[in-house]
């Protein structure tokens, strides 16, 4: 019964329960829509085999973009309903902006049900909801009733002692906040239900039973029910606050890696740095492609935040669009929101620091690595200019004095092929890191053809000396392909150090 005593505490006790997904609850096999298929089945073994509508499968357009306005009215996906002899249960799935909200409904319209029964029959069906999952960002129960005359006129303090002797589990505390007609406390939650779980009692005098039927669960002329705009936005904005605690420690770490990252390309530029050129620019190069990672992480992170900061602007505005009478029940979640913006604020500014710094230090490391590249350059220049200008000069002389290289000619072909070759491969041993990453899409496999035939030309000349000077045959061909292999192998090895 509703309770003890001449008269009882609340008349015609109804219940809510509420379930608040993404979209991804419309994609069958999620976590979300696993949950949404479980309270659909639940409502249909409890004899709600009326459906109204097809499962969906993904939201329909709508009419307003984003939040920031409370919609003209819930788009509904689907539902199931019974009703039979005055009692009415219903099960709906409708799109509260880009969300989907489930609402069941148990109102048996008979003095005989209570809060308890209703809860107990409903939990008991779909199960309590548990740890919050990905794509489930909270649900609800609300335990609507009707107040006799008399209980209505009680005291607010008598009310609340009355109220909590009929409420299943924790029973309301302090005064109500007064929506209106209907009078509403949050019930605290009993151990054992998820994070993201809120209890809601609403009551209203008998005369104001249509207010609390409209604010709970028809909606009014300008939306959807203040109640589940409400619980809907709030859902959202506690799942917005959770998941900025949980990655907070996340992103001050990431910015302390930008700075680290910065100091590291700072010591591999620095005039102070030691080492060889070469392995200077390779330290250098591994710093500042290690920074850009970072960077590339740090700016992620901070679209992330932007877009966490608009959304919820968007859910704070809403919450204001439901009028000055809701203003003692969306308090707490229009904390929520200042605070997010100023940890939003802080955290962004941190790493924003950090990347205006590193974006300094790295295109100081970028003039270093230059200056590197360009002195490595010059230095191989110089040397392939010393060699090919020797072998140059020293064909010249030849030519010009008439000397003839005391040579056999079997050594003569190779000797040719080899010098050509040389010609051919030493300006290729001049590019810098830059282009020799370059090559590993572009023009590798060309590289590898010119050391390759480098290499065979080397062995055909090895081979053709020792035949020469042993006086006897040798596999010319196998020397040639193995020196060939030889020559490709350590310019693979060149390569992977370099790139």
């Amino acid at each position: 019964m509703s309770g003890s005593g001449p008269f009882p505490v609340a008349l015609r006790q109804a219940f809510v329960g509420r379930l608040f997904l993404t979209d991804a609850a419309l994609v069958a096999g999620t976590a979300a829509g696993v949950m949404l298929r479980r309270w659909w089945e639940a409502a249909r073994s409890l004899g709600m085999v009326d459906a109204v509508g097809a499962w969906p499968d993904r939201l329909p357009p709508r009419d307003r973009g984003g939040f920031g306005g409370v919609e003209s009215r819930p788009r509904v996906l689907a539902a199931v309903q019974r009703s039979a002899g005055g009692a009415y249960e219903m099960l709906v799935v409708s799109a509260v902006h880009d969300m989907v909200v489930v609402s069941v409904l148990l109102a048996p319209n008979d003095d005989r049900h209570d809060w308890a029964g209703l809860a107990g029959r409903w939990w008991g069906a779909a199960g309590r909801p548990g740890a919050v999952v990905p794509g489930v960002l909270g649900s609800a129960e609300q335990l609507l009733g009707e107040l006799p005359a008399a209980v209505a006129a009680l005291a607010p303090q008598v009310l609340v002692g009355r109220l909590g002797s009929v409420v299943p589990g924790p029973g309301p505390e302090g005064a109500a906040v007064a929506v209106g007609g209907v009078r509403v406390w949050e019930l605290p939650v009993p151990s054992g239900w998820g994070a993201g779980h809120r209890r809601l009692l609403a009551v209203s005098a008998e005369e104001d039973a249509d207010e609390l039927s409209r604010w709970s669960w028809q909606g009014t002329q300008a939306g959807a029910p203040p109640a589940t705009v409400y619980l809907v936005v709030a859902a959202r904005i506690r799942h917005q606050c959770a998941e900025l605690r949980a990655e907070g420690p996340a992103l001050w770490e990431l910015a302390e890696r930008v700075g680290r990252a910065a100091e590291e390309v700072a010591a591999a530029g620095g005039v102070a740095a030691e080492g060889a050129p070469g392995s200077r620019l390779l330290g250098l190069e591994g710093a500042l492609g290690a920074l850009e990672v970072v960077r590339e992480e740090a700016a992620a992170a901070t679209r992330r935040l932007r877009r966490r900061e608009l959304d919820l602007s968007g859910a704070e505005e809403t919450l204001h669009l439901l009028g000055e009478e809701s203003s003692g029940l969306v308090g707490p979640e229009l904390r929520l929101v200042r605070w997010a913006r100023a940890q939003i604020g802080t955290v962004g500014e941190s790493l924003a620091l950090a990347d205006r710094r590193a974006e300094e230090v790295a295109r100081r490391g970028s003039a270093a690595a230059d200056r590197l590249v360009r002195a490595r350059r010059d230095r191989l220049t110089l040397g392939q200019t010393s060699v090919l200008g020797s072998l140059l000069l020293a064909l010249a002389a030849i030519q010009s004095l008439g000397y003839r290289v005391p040579m056999p000619k079997p050594v003569q072909p190779g000797l040719i092929a080899f010098l050509a070759s040389l010609a051919l491969v030493l300006p290729w041993l001049a590019l810098p890191r830059q282009e020799a990453v370059l090559l590993r899409s572009f023009g590798r496999g060309f590289d590898l053809l010119l050391f390759a035939v480098s290499g065979a030309c080397a062995g055909w000349l090895v081979a053709s000396s020792a035949a020469w000077w042993l006086d006897r045959p040798l596999p010319t061909l196998v020397i040639a392909g193995v020196l060939a292999a030889v020559a490709v192998g350590v310019r693979v090895t060149a390569f992977r150090r370099r790139t």
